[in-house]
């Protein structure tokens, strides 16, 4: 299954919440599952995103001084 929101802990400090909704990646199965207000809750909120959250990129040797 693919993953439609994804969720970033670091958006959401407060550990705040949506009704029904778990503080966790969604994937399309439950997101489809919710109901059209509530999808548009997850997408309103800050700590679901529809791509997957940066994650550090690799340094290139370029990058590098020596």
């Amino acid at each position: 299954m693919a993953v439609a929101r994804y969720y970033d802990e670091s958006k959401n400090p407060d550990g705040g919440a949506l009704p029904g909704v778990p503080l966790r990646d969604l994937d399309d199965v439950e997101f489809d599952a919710l109901p059209a207000w509530l999808q548009a809750s997850v997408d309103a909120a800050s700590f679901y995103r529809k791509t997957r959250p940066d994650t550090p990129k690799a340094i290139k040797a370029s990058d590098t001084k020596e």
